[in-house]
């Protein structure tokens, strides 16, 4: 069994996922494996971080008003725009993905 979950939050990252009745079961003698990483940090803009915290707003959504644009979080994301398009939204993610999925790649470094 294996699942993946990409989790876009400004608080931290719980262990709920870790303590779930669907981390202990598995079948006859193996055990669960398990994959996290997580993307790159970057600086945001102070009127955006200002739109988060005080106005409690979402990341696209504050992207958008800062930047006049629209549905951003399903175009470039701040990420793009930010990097002028260097980086995009989707790439964004990728390295995180595989770097999860490295007990799955290499399954003979983490077996115990």
């Amino acid at each position: 069994m294996a699942w993946i979950a990409v989790y876009g939050r400004r608080q931290a990252l719980t262990v709920d996922m870790f303590a779930s009745d669907d981390t202990t079961s598995y079948y006859g003698d193996k055990k669960p494996i398990f994959g996290l990483a997580k993307t790159a940090n970057f600086p945001l803009p102070q009127g955006i971080t200002k739109l988060i915290l005080e106005d409690g707003m979402e990341l696209g959504d504050a992207d958008d008003k800062f930047f006049s644009r629209t549905n951003s979080k399903q175009g470039s994301g701040s990420v793009g725009i930010l990097t002028d398009g260097l980086i995009n939204r989707a790439d964004y993610y990728v390295h995180a993905a595989i770097l999860a999925l490295t007990p799955w790649i290499r399954p003979e470094l983490y077996q115990s």
